[in-house]
Formats: C-alpha cells, structure tokens, sequence
C-alpha cells in the first residue's frame, strides 16, 4: 500500500510540475478566442492549480496509515482531487483576480 501510495504521489507532483511550466495544457485555454486568451493570466492561474496539487500532497503519503479502506481511499483520491477542485472553482468566481 505505501509503495502504490508514493508511487501516486510522484506522478501528481509531476503533473503539477508539468502544469507550473506549461500552463496553457490546461483544458479550456486552448479552446478560447485570441481576445479572451491576452485578458487572463494563464501564468498565475497554473501557479494557483500547482500549489493546490502539492497541497494535496500530504494526503496521499498519509493514506497508508489509515486502518480502514473509506479513510484509505478518503486520504489518497477523494481530499486530493477536492482541493484541485475548489481551486478551480475559486479560479472560476475570482475571474477579475486572474486578469492582466
């Protein structure tokens, strides 16, 4: 269990990595008219989504300590995901922050 846990745990830190250094991977920017793309700051907004992905971090090492399966798959799939979630929310009602 805590091999498959670390395992998870690099490959989300690369994905968050991977997402710091390429922002525009994320889905829905490509899609944007040129107009909306030079209103928002694509930059920050991969920087917001990364730090949440390493938040989630914690979580996933932690999984393996749990006796119970719910707090198992609790701690490694369900409270990672849901801060990138609200992350992504907050993103979405804060546009005016996120412009340039």
């Amino acid at each position: 269990m805590f091999l498959g846990a670390v395992i998870f745990a690099i490959v989300w830190c690369l994905i968050a990595l991977f997402l710091r250094r390429y922002p525009e991977t994320m889905s829905g920017y490509n899609t944007m008219s040129e107009a909306k793309r030079e209103k928002i700051d694509i930059h920050k907004i991969g920087r917001l989504i990364s730090n949440a992905m390493f938040a989630g971090i914690p979580s996933v090492l932690l999984s393996p300590l749990m006796p119970n399966l719910d707090l198992y798959t609790l701690l490694l799939c369900w409270i990672p995901c849901g801060i990138v979630l609200a992350a992504g929310i907050y993103v979405n009602v804060r546009k005016k922050k996120f412009e340039k």
